[in-house]
């Protein structure tokens, strides 16, 4: 990979001046590993609605520009190479939109714009400009689940039948310093939460072509930690999908996040000649991420008398190699490193000319999956995916 450097603005560094953890995921996140990798990315401008809060963060992280205009600062920065929007669902769209008209590359956080509408009309736009773009599906570059897609795709279990995936996490009952996370006109489609889960499944089976959905707001009430105080919640937080993926894989997908001591996450996938098991049980975050595996001896299981639940065997931990690792070093914890790991790719893909996974056009067909859950959910039937959308881009 050639050694010039891009130049990256962060919209959305807004830098509260209390303790670190109330401060945005570009603050904690990705300002912190864009300098960490000086020798693809220089940051040169911080952005948010308040030239204050930009301030701050440029000057604590040694940023020579700060701007409370997107329109201001691509204008006053011409030599721009990179976008980073990391602001929340509803406010994506406007400064998406700006970037690519601008003919910049971007990095948008999920779920890439509250509509299905919104998503295409991004990635209509990056194509007709030929710029690079990736979401922050960061979990896509966890080092197992890289593994775990090359397996699949060398066939180690075989031709795939089904899967089952479930996040289990206590997020919304205790509020997230977020409260917009609990408000459905945030996020746009109901089951927007699910974006990461969907990411995983499509990106190492295939795309949804039929879905039948449930969804609902189990737990509406929450109190806030420091006074106690109760707030109403309308987003939704416990979703279940069952799906036909790829080559008629059949699977289910299940997210909680009302659910005290959840295990996190936990992705299996059986085929005609083994399984693979990518789990993070003990930690809802990926830090405790392992991959699993076990591939079937049929003349072995022949062999065996007794009756067929005695063939059940137990996967062994698979090592997963140092290539899958792209970068070294990044302090923050496993979050960091995934970020990290997300913008190597990016600067690959923008000096090599070639596409970022995922991209824009992979997170429009997630958009097209939330469709087709919300009318499944209002018919209470099986409903088939409209990829439609990506047509006329």
């Amino acid at each position: 990979m050639t050694a010039r450097r891009l130049k990256v603005a962060i919209v959305g560094a807004s830098m509260s001046g209390n303790s670190a953890e109330h401060n945005r995921f570009a603050v904690s996140a990705h300002l912190p590993v864009l300098k960490a990798l000086p020798e693809h990315y220089e940051v040169v401008a911080t952005c948010t609605t308040r030239i204050e809060t930009a301030t701050a963060a440029a000057r604590h992280f040694q940023v020579p520009h700060a701007y409370d205009s997107v329109e201001r600062m691509l204008d006053e920065l011409p030599d721009l190479d990179v976008v980073c929007v990391s602001v929340r669902p509803a406010e994506q769209h406007p400064v998406v939109m700006a970037a690519l008209r601008a003919g910049k590359h971007v990095y948008c956080e999920h779920p890439m714009g509250c509509t299905t509408g919104q998503a295409q009309e991004m990635h209509e736009v990056a194509r007709q400009k030929n710029v690079r773009t990736v979401v922050g599906h960061e979990h896509h570059y966890e080092p197992g689940m890289l593994h775990l897609a090359e397996l699949m795709r060398q066939g180690y279990i075989g031709k795939a039948l089904t899967f089952n995936l479930v996040f289990f996490n206590s997020g919304l009952i205790i509020p997230p310093l977020r409260h917009w996370m609990m408000q459905s006109a945030m996020g746009g489609h109901p089951a927007w939460r699910t974006g990461h889960s969907l990411e995983r499944v499509t990106s190492v089976i295939g795309d949804v072509s039929d879905i039948c959905a449930d969804m609902a707001v189990l737990s509406s009430q929450s109190s806030t930690p420091d006074n106690g105080a109760s707030l109403c919640q309308d987003q939704v937080n416990n979703v279940s999908f069952l799906m036909r993926v790829g080559d008629n894989v059949m699977g289910s997908l299940q997210l909680s996040l009302t659910a005290w001591f959840g295990t996190g996450w936990d992705f299996q996938i059986y085929g005609t000649e083994g399984m693979l098991m990518l789990s993070a049980r003990g930690g809802a975050e990926s830090n405790h991420m392992k991959l699993y595996g076990a591939r079937a001896d049929r003349k072995l299981a022949m062999a065996k008398a007794g009756t067929p639940e005695l063939l059940r065997g137990h996967p062994r931990q698979i090592p997963v190699p140092d290539r899958h690792r792209y970068v070294s070093g990044i302090a923050g914890g496993e979050i960091n490193f995934l970020v990290a790991q997300v913008w190597y790719a990016f600067a690959a893909a923008i000096n090599t000319g070639t596409e970022c996974v995922p991209s824009f056009r992979d997170e429009l067909k997630i958009h097209c999956v939330w469709e087709a859950s919300e009318k499944s959910v209002r018919d209470r039937s099986w409903t088939k995916v409209d990829y439609s959308p990506l047509d006329s881009a």
